[in-house]
């Protein structure tokens, strides 16, 4: 409706913004500005539940990276563990003909080129990628046997064991397991000392079909191998040794 020429105006509506032709005969930039955008903002509780919500998202990442890296070293520690334990099997009748009752250690496999990659050596000891320590010591029986003993102590956060040196213990027992027809017995020692410890021990297929009460290496379920290194848990001292028995001592 026209009322002396000009156009009658909405009350309510389109009228709560002027038209851009009133705003623009202003002719001030904050005024187009006003009116060709909206005012619009965030509060400041938005905010904070924003940056909480990020925060959340960034933990949930930091710990689902941290099990992945987790589970990556554990399937590179078996890989080298499976060699490892393999160069140490086929070095063994090398070693029967060469044992004079004299001490060796991790240096003949260092010099033998036999430490495999994920693993590293530095003062006779070799290291795996969790920096569990491996030293290589024989044992003289009273009988005669020479037992060719490989030990992993398992690196502990401060100086305690927990659920992760348990997945490592798992871990190595489950790669050993393979190779049950070579290796007379594997034992787990937990503790406070090399010195005061318990043993859990789990026998090769030769020596646990002589008793039936020992628990054979092959057969060790998922339970029986959970008891031997939960015994780890809280303890000061976590070690994994390996029986190789190379021959009657002279």
């Amino acid at each position: 409706m026209r009322e002396n020429g000009r156009s009658e105006r909405p009350k309510n509506g389109a009228d709560a913004q002027p038209y851009l032709s009133d705003v623009y005969k202003n002719g001030t930039r904050a005024k187009r500005r006003q009116a060709d955008v909206p005012l619009c903002g965030r509060s400041m509780v938005e905010m904070l539940g924003v940056l909480a919500i990020i925060g959340v998202l960034s933990v949930g990442a930091m710990s689902g990276y941290a099990k992945a890296m987790f589970k990556y070293k554990l399937n590179k520690q078996a890989e080298a563990f499976n060699m490892f334990l393999g160069n140490a099997v086929m070095l063994m009748p090398e070693l029967n003909r060469a044992f004079s009752g004299e001490t060796f250690d991790a240096e003949i496999f260092h010099k033998l080129n036999l430490i495999p990659d994920g693993m590293t050596y530095e003062n006779k000891r070799i290291y795996d990628i969790f920096n569990n320590r491996i030293a290589i010591s024989y044992n003289l029986n009273p009988n005669g046997n020479v037992d060719y003993l490989l030990h992993w102590t398992m690196d502990r956060a401060n100086n305690k064991a927990g659920r992760d040196t348990i997945e490592i213990c798992r871990n190595m027992v489950y790669a050993a397991q393979g190779y049950a027809d070579t290796i007379p017995s594997l034992e787990v020692r937990s503790g406070q000392s090399d010195n005061t410890y318990a043993s859990n021990v789990l026998y090769g297929n030769e020596r646990c079909s002589v008793v039936g009460s020992r628990h054979c290496l092959r057969r060790a379920d998922l339970q029986r191998i959970d008891e031997m290194c939960s015994s780890c848990e809280s303890e000061t001292y976590c070690e994994l040794v390996i029986y190789l028995m190379i021959k009657k001592y002279k």
